[in-house]
């Protein structure tokens, strides 16, 4: 990798090596601001999300693989031309593993194992359901980072013998009426809530898409997992 970063570096003009000289020292000075404790803000991808504002950065992301110097030699190899691909820049990305460590929920109704039977395989290509970030993108100051109409790449073949609700299931497939879902249904059951069976009792499009902004919960009291409660017993 060096000879052929040696290569590309003759071949450049004085005035391109000068440019990727002062490049380098910029980037060294601000790595080393960035590095400094209680800068972590300095390099984050965004602010944190709607309950995730007391967390570290450390409780989510292990450390990326290599050290500074390393890092920032490969992602200039990648600029360059030179490597196919980037580093992660002092922190790996969180994952489901991470997600999981605080969120696990025994009665979830939608566990992230559910989405990898073979019946889901569309709606994995389709947006990575699978995966906790594809509607949990952190850093972004919200709740949720998908529509309220992720629903219809599971749901469309959704039909029931005795449709309990006033307008059947069926019928708001058929009119394409995906933002009606989250209205009844809690994604999760995170909250202790009874489903409407008339849709004029059912939530609004509006306080829904409130809520996965990081607005108040129009669900009800949030019911507490295993987990979450002896975070909270420990605490006390």
């Amino acid at each position: 990798m060096i000879a052929a970063f040696l290569i590309r570096w003759k071949s450049l003009t004085p005035d391109q090596q000068s440019a990727y000289r002062w490049g380098l020292i910029v980037a060294v000075i601000g790595g080393v601001l960035l590095l400094l404790p209680g800068r972590e803000s300095w390099h984050a991808a965004g602010p944190r999300n709607i309950g995730h504002t007391k967390t570290a950065c450390l409780d989510c992301h292990a450390p990326a693989p290599g050290n500074f110097v390393g890092q920032a030699f490969n992602n200039l190899m990648h600029a360059t031309g030179v490597s196919d691909s980037a580093s992660h820049f002092i922190y790996a990305p969180a994952g489901n593993e991470q997600c999981l460590a605080c969120h696990t929920n025994p009665d979830d109704r939608h566990p992230v194992a559910k989405f990898m039977e073979p019946e889901f395989t569309k709606a994995r290509e389709a947006m990575g359901v699978q995966s906790c970030v594809s509607c949990h993108q952190e850093h972004l100051g919200i709740r949720v980072s998908v529509t309220p109409r992720v629903c219809q790449h599971c749901h469309e073949d959704t039909a029931l013998d005795d449709d309990p609700v006033d307008v059947p299931h069926t019928t708001l497939i058929s009119e394409q009426r995906w933002g009606t879902c989250l209205g009844c249904h809690d994604f999760h059951g995170n909250h202790e809530r009874t489903v409407p069976k008339l849709m004029s009792e059912a939530l609004t499009e509006a306080q829904i898409q409130q809520y996965l902004d990081g607005g108040l919960s129009p669900y009800g009291h949030r019911r507490l997992t295993v987990i979450q409660t002896m975070r909270l017993q420990q605490k006390e």
